[in-house]
């Protein structure tokens, strides 16, 4: 049986947990961290309302196929099935990412942190041997204002979104190399990235970083297995395997 370990007591532990290194744990957004019942009703609008509002045509939102995908290849899609053909998008496609950008800035939204979130991030953040960010497909806008109302944002000393990128493989590489480089990892496994969908493992393990799928989205524990993750959780609330998976394991 996993141990559930209590927030203070583990904060205090970590003075004495064995170290193998600086690790950067990079966490996927929607799904991961913030509930998807929470956010999918203004996620699948958002998109729908920057794709009308721009072209004066509703691209289908059901079934919702895009879990995983960035934000910019999302709104090249719809378009596609809102029936643009392919040479007028690229012409379109700046100005609709901009509105659905501005859509979710405007709606009314209460996005919630899936259980054991708060917890868990309060203990790797006590840990001088652990970095934490956020590695998603959201654009930067739509990703801070859901770290600002769910109160974490503090917690995270970097952000990759996917402003500039139409491919998650490619934004994964490029966050891979920029934290081995800022923080002179000592490879690119030392990179942990958290998320609950099998493109987030998929790239992952295309990018040779430590892949960690947790099942509170839409995904079983064997999807996310069968993509690529090394270890697969239901949840992420605080337990010994968690913790020794990402390297915080007691002396």
């Amino acid at each position: 049986m996993r141990s559930i370990f209590n927030v203070d007591s583990c904060a205090k532990l970590l003075q004495s947990l064995g170290n193998s290194g600086l690790k950067v744990v990079l966490f996927d957004i929607d799904g991961t961290l913030i509930s998807k019942q929470s956010t999918e009703a203004n996620e699948r609008e958002r998109f729908r309302r920057g794709v009308a509002d721009e072209v004066g045509r509703s691209p289908p939102t059901e079934p919702w196929l895009y879990d995983g995908m960035v934000d910019p290849e999302i709104c090249r899609r719809l378009l596609l099935e809102a029936g643009l053909s392919a040479e007028s998008i690229p012409g379109l496609l700046q100005r609709v990412i901009l509105r659905v950008e501005t859509v979710y800035l405007e709606m009314e939204k209460r996005p919630v942190l899936n259980h054991g979130v708060d917890e868990l991030l309060k203990i790797l953040n006590a840990s001088s041997d652990h970095r934490l960010g956020v590695l998603t497909g959201n654009l930067r806008a739509v990703a801070e204002e859901k770290l600002r109302l769910t109160g974490i944002r503090s917690y995270f000393a970097e952000t990759f979104c996917s402003n500039g990128y139409f491919s998650r493989g490619d934004l994964v590489r490029d966050a891979i190399r920029d934290c081995v480089g800022r923080y002179g990892l000592r490879d690119k496994n030392s990179v942990v990235i958290v998320g609950d969908t099998p493109r987030d493992m998929e790239a992952a393990r295309k990018n040779e970083a430590k892949a960690i799928g947790v099942a509170t989205g839409f995904y079983t524990m064997g999807e996310l297995r069968r993509a690529g993750a090394a270890v697969v959780f239901r949840s992420l609330q605080p337990c010994n395997e968690l913790f020794e998976t990402l390297g915080l394991e007691a002396s």
